[in-house]
């Protein structure tokens, strides 16, 4: 998909869907591709996976091949920290991104908020000069934490330099957990401008994935084969719940 420069495409206000897509290589992206396209219908953006991918020299083919979906595309290299399988250095982390960048690779990208804020503020930076939405977020993989911590997370994250929207995802251990975070979600959409994802991971947490959009979140993922977290639907399912 052509990028748009400086032209937001992701807004609060509605709630989207959105799948991840994590190919290990070419024949990976193929298939992938197909399988997004076939359910094309039911998807408002896809998220590429950068941290599955294992063959460098065929990244920048991946990516040509990937930008051509007719969605907006989200660059995301999910860590070990947050959940997911990159455990390289912060200079491959950076030089992956710049170069996908520079490329006009995608419209948005995905940054985790336990990265040193010199590098996301020099990514952050460098991405909306050309164009990119960025994404500012944090994964708890164990829980949803006190009401009030999550609202001075969110409040921390959303004044920092650099970032257009932010993510927050936790783990629910309660149904109440779910609760809190709809509510934490309504709080904050009401008082902050910044466009907002939310989602309460774990079977318990399925509620915020179908509901988040009735309390401000902007976008929920399904998946296609499998899930990439815990909790979510099929893509098609979860477009027709909305």
């Amino acid at each position: 998909m052509t990028l748009n420069v400086h032209e937001p495409v992701l807004k609060t206000g509605t709630i989207q869907t959105a799948v991840s897509i994590s190919p290990q290589n070419l024949v990976d992206c193929h298939r992938l591709i197909q399988q997004v396209t076939a359910k094309l219908s039911a998807i408002d953006f896809v998220e590429w996976r950068l941290d599955a991918w294992q063959v460098p020299a065929d990244l920048l083919t991946a990516a040509q091949l990937i930008n051509q979906i007719d969605r907006p595309l989200i660059l995301t290299i999910r860590t070990k920290h947050d959940g997911g399988q990159f455990n390289g250095n912060l200079a491959t982390y950076q030089t992956l991104y710049q170069t996908l960048i520079k490329q006009h690779i995608g419209q948005l990208i995905d940054l985790e908020w336990h990265v040193p804020l010199a590098t996301r503020q020099s990514l952050g930076q460098l991405a909306q000069t050309a164009g990119y939405q960025v994404i500012l977020s944090q994964h708890d993989l164990v829980a949803t934490k006190p009401t009030a911590i999550l609202q001075q997370e969110l409040a921390a994250m959303a004044v920092e330099p650099a970032i257009d929207i932010v993510k927050l995802a936790t783990t629910a251990q309660t149904k109440n957990d779910t609760i809190r975070l709809l509510d934490v979600t309504r709080q904050f959409t009401e008082q902050d401008p910044h466009p907002l994802i939310t989602m309460a991971m774990s079977e318990l947490g399925q509620a915020s994935r179908i509901l988040g959009g009735q309390f401000g979140c902007c976008l929920t993922f399904g998946y296609l084969e499998t899930p990439s977290a815990p909790g979510q639907l099929p893509i098609d399912q979860l477009k027709s719940l909305l």
